[in-house]
């Protein structure tokens, strides 16, 4: 039986009482949403996932013949080679050789959406509201935002209580832009647990293990970083190979979200929150649901203080 519990303001901008039809910015959440379309597209053999993605929608990092070599199992695997957060420290350039290693990397979501919007010859938004929004009854959910959001919508707020100015996306982003809510995204996990969508060989496969995942999430000028044997990645989920449990978050100024399930037990937590310290008691709370440590916790360095 799901239950939903909601406990807050909205923000600074309505003092209102936050509830299971309040629209969160669900950030890097949107990844596991996108891996789910890119899987179906590769089911119906639209998408091959062991094709180069230069091959298929054209060149996306100039001057590095490694670049040629990426694939959509690579971006999924965050094995591309790419980083995460593109800046003048880390700019778009290829960091290791594609498949060699782990490494968070949401700037490699942008060529795989060009990828995907063209097998389907679609807009993602359009390619997302047919394959899981209304598939799977999400009716608050989209990847911009829409004005009937603004009547229920949370903003966020940093660590020292500022507010966070709301940022309303006017296209769909594959790594970041997904606006949608607590009891949204649970329809979507459940429809994870259930196999939905997907054969069963596929889903194995979303959530079989690819690449031991690495210290330091998404230290790509760390090429020393060592791995750990307690958190790996597959097809678009982070998992837990000890625990049996797959999960995923999201980080954004003045946002934070976590999602994890268990296969074996059928449960699931979705956690949106719209501050900065809004995981602090994840170590407290998660184990009421999903028992047992874990280890991804202490790998995204969540809840180690009240502070974080």
């Amino acid at each position: 039986m799901a239950s939903t519990f909601a406990i807050g303001i909205r923000g600074a901008h309505d003092r209102s009482e936050v509830d299971a039809r309040t629209v969160f910015e669900a950030a890097s959440l949107t990844k596991p949403l996108v891996s789910f379309i890119a899987l179906q597209l590769a089911e119906e053999g639209r998408l091959d996932l062991e094709q180069p993605l230069h091959a298929l929608c054209g060149s996306y990092v100039a001057g590095d013949v490694r670049a040629e070599g990426i694939t959509a199992a690579h971006v999924l695997t965050h094995t591309s080679g790419l980083p995460n957060i593109v800046g003048e420290q880390t700019p778009l350039k290829i960091y290791f050789e594609p498949g060699e290693r782990f490494n968070y990397g949401s700037s490699a979501f942008a060529w795989l959406q060009r990828a995907i919007e063209q097998a389907d010859d679609s807009p993602l938004e359009d390619i997302a509201r047919a394959r899981v929004f209304e598939a799977f009854g999400m009716t608050d959910s989209s990847l911009h935002w829409q004005d009937r959001f603004e009547s229920n919508h949370a903003q966020g707020q940093e660590m020292d209580g500022q507010a966070v100015t709301k940022r309303r996306p006017l296209k769909a982003a594959a790594s970041w832009s997904l606006v949608t809510t607590a009891k949204d995204y649970a329809r979507f996990l459940q429809a994870v647990l259930r196999g939905s969508g997907l054969s069963p060989s596929m889903h194995a496969r979303w959530l079989a293990p690819a690449v031991p995942a690495r210290d330091g999430v998404d230290d790509v000028l760390n090429p020393d970083a060592a791995e750990t044997k307690d958190v790996a990645w597959g097809l678009g989920w982070g998992l837990e190979p000890s625990t049996g449990c797959f999960f995923h978050w999201g980080n954004i100024p003045g946002f934070r979200a976590f999602v994890m399930g268990n296969l074996s037990s059928q449960d699931a937590v979705v956690w949106f929150a719209n501050s900065a310290r809004g995981l602090r008691l994840a170590r407290q709370v998660l184990p009421e649901i999903l028992p047992g440590p874990h280890p991804c916790l202490d790998w995204l360095r969540i809840g180690r203080t009240l502070e974080e």
